[in-house]
């Protein structure tokens, strides 16, 4: 499940939650995205390169944090056996194109 929140003309929120199993195709953007892993292990795609998060909020403060440039092919990946919760942020402010982007506030 994916929520984006449209608040402002500058960028978009999107929070979701990626279940086990999940994996995205590759894709790639024309504006920048920062990704927060806040609570969960995945592997998160970036072209050539594999990133290993494992991230609990409830433990340190422990999150992960990422910016992915415009035009890097990437995708999420949860290979693991329990739910990942992330945080994007696109800037420039991103259209509601994508199939999860249907809730928009």
């Amino acid at each position: 499940m994916r929520k984006v929140y449209q608040g402002s003309s500058h960028y978009t929120i999107s929070m979701g939650v990626i279940q086990p199993g999940h994996v995205p195709g590759p894709h790639k953007h024309d504006y920048e995205q920062s990704v927060v892993i806040l609570k969960g292990k995945c592997d998160f795609h970036v072209d050539d390169k594999v990133y290993t998060f494992d991230a609990d909020l409830d433990k340190d403060g422990g999150l992960c944090f990422m910016t992915i440039p415009a035009g890097a092919m990437h995708w999420i990946e949860n290979p693991y056996d329990k739910p990942v919760y992330n945080m994007d942020i696109f800037f420039p402010k991103r259209t509601a194109d994508r199939e999860e982007s249907v809730e928009v506030r």
